[in-house]
C-alpha cells in the first residue's frame, strides 16, 4: 500500500487557529492564494479547481452570433454537426455559411456548408414574410426535402437542408406581429 501522503491529486485542508499563540509567533505556511469564497479557518490545496463565471445572468449572443438588430426568427439545427443549436435571424437577408462573418454562421463541422453564402434567408417587414434564397456557389439547398434552384416563400416549420445539416425555421415576425408595429404603437401614445 502506498503512503497516503504521496497522493499529488490528494486535497489538504489547513486550518489556521484565530489567535496566534502569546508565547511565540505561529509558523509561515506556504500555502496557495486564498480564494475569496474560502473562510480565513481553512484553504482548500491541491489540483485547480473550475472557476465559476463571473457574470451571474449567461449572454443571449453566442459564437458566430453577428446579428445587431431584433430577431424576427430563428433557424434551429435539428440534425447533423451543431444539433441543438440555434441562430437568430434579423430584417433584410441573412446569409448562411460557416465563416464567422456570416449573419448566421454555421461553424460546427460540416465541411459540405459553404464558408459564405451557402443560402439566403430574407425577411421582407413591408411584405411580413420570410424567403429562402439559394446561394450562387456549387452547393445545393433543399427545401422539405424538394432541391430549392430559385426564391421560395417559407413558414413555419418548414426544413432547410444544406450539406449534413437540417435546421427548422422558426418565425417570430410575420403578419401578426413586426417590431415596426411596436415603434409606431410608442409614437402614437407620445404624441
Amino acid at each position: 500500500m502506498a503512503d497516503s501522503d504521496d497522493d499529488p491529486e490528494k486535497t489538504r485542508l489547513i486550518r489556521r487557529p484565530t489567535k496566534p499563540p502569546q508565547a511565540e509567533p505561529p509558523p509561515k505556511i506556504e500555502s496557495a492564494p486564498v480564494a475569496p469564497e474560502e473562510s480565513e479557518m481553512t484553504r482548500l490545496i491541491g489540483s485547480p479547481r473550475r472557476s465559476r463565471p463571473t457574470s451571474p445572468t449567461p449572454t443571449v449572443e453566442s459564437p458566430g452570433d453577428t446579428l445587431q438588430d431584433p430577431v424576427v426568427g430563428w433557424l434551429v439545427i435539428i440534425s447533423g454537426p451543431g444539433k441543438g443549436n440555434f441562430r437568430r435571424l434579423g430584417y433584410g437577408q441573412n446569409s448562411i455559411g460557416r465563416e464567422q462573418s456570416e449573419r448566421a454562421c454555421l461553424d460546427f463541422g460540416d465541411e459540405n456548408i459553404s464558408r459564405k453564402g451557402h443560402c439566403f434567408v430574407i425577411y421582407d417587414p413591408r411584405e411580413r414574410q420570410f424567403t429562402l434564397r439559394p446561394g450562387d456557389g456549387a452547393n445545393l439547398t433543399y427545401l422539405n426535402g424538394k432541391l430549392l434552384s430559385e426564391s421560395h416563400q417559407i413558414r413555419s416549420e418548414d426544413k432547410i437542408e444544406i450539406g449534413q445539416t437540417t435546421l427548422r425555421f422558426v418565425p417570430l415576425c410575420g403578419q401578426d406581429f413586426d417590431w415596426h408595429d411596436q415603434d409606431s404603437t410608442v409614437r402614437r401614445k407620445n404624441r
